[in-house]
């Protein structure tokens, strides 16, 4: 029998505003110690959508599932307007072949729902921890197995990289690592900056980077409709 060195704990979270976030840091909490990475999942459109900011803003079109609506309001008054992710989304990306690469959107917007309220409460009261979120296909989405069964081979590569990576001394300088307090950038000048520090140096950084966008750039659609 297969063994690992990876240990996972999985949290089941309610879609629900705050709440999502309080059983998080709850789950948080229970751990013994402080887990390399974090990872959260939410349902999204009919592919993978890894994020890179998450936004001070709740807007929805349609209730949570405790009937909770929210309508341009501030998650948290004194914090900025977007946060940048702090997990070695980059080198995940990297760790994928050209076909899985193409099939994910790297989003500059996680919507204005319950996932994109957990994951900026994380990411202003936790700074520290090594927290990202990707969005999943959702569940009434055609072909759901296969597209879960590609999903789920796609997210395994992504979070074996991610342990590796915060695991070891190397580092790829500008982005997140263990080692550092940097965050995913949300602004054009910082991207174009990091761009030209991977122009000619490695092909799929600099791939990733061209597909990023800064937190004042269009969104997708999925992000405008939640």
């Amino acid at each position: 029998m297969e063994t690992s060195q990876i240990e996972i704990k999985l949290c089941i979270l309610n879609t629900i505003f705050d709440k999502a976030y309080a059983q998080t840091e709850d789950c948080l909490k229970a751990l013994p110690e402080q887990p390399l990475m974090v990872l959260a999942l939410g349902e999204s459109t009919c592919q993978l959508k890894v994020e890179t900011i998450m936004r001070n803003i709740d807007k929805t079109r349609g209730p949570d599932n405790a009937g909770g609506e929210r309508n341009n309001s501030r998650i948290i008054q004194e914090a900025p307007d977007a946060i940048g992710m702090r997990y070695p989304l980059p080198q995940m990306y990297c760790a994928l072949t050209v076909s899985e690469r193409n099939s994910m959107d790297v989003s500059n917007s996680a919507g204005g729902f319950v996932c994109n309220n957990t994951g900026f409460q994380m990411s202003y009261h936790y700074p520290e921890i090594q927290y990202g979120f990707i969005h999943v296909p959702a569940n009434n989405c055609s072909n759901l197995t296969k597209k879960t069964d590609v999903a789920v081979g796609i997210l395994e590569k992504m979070i074996l990289k991610a342990v590796s990576y915060l695991s070891s001394e190397e580092k790829n300088p500008g982005l997140p690592h263990s080692s550092n307090e940097i965050r995913l950038p949300t602004k054009k000048d910082e991207i174009k900056g990091l761009l030209r520090q991977y122009t000619n140096k490695n092909d799929c950084l600099n791939e990733y980077l061209k597909k990023s966008k800064a937190a004042d750039e269009g969104r997708s659609i999925f992000g405008l409709m939640n």
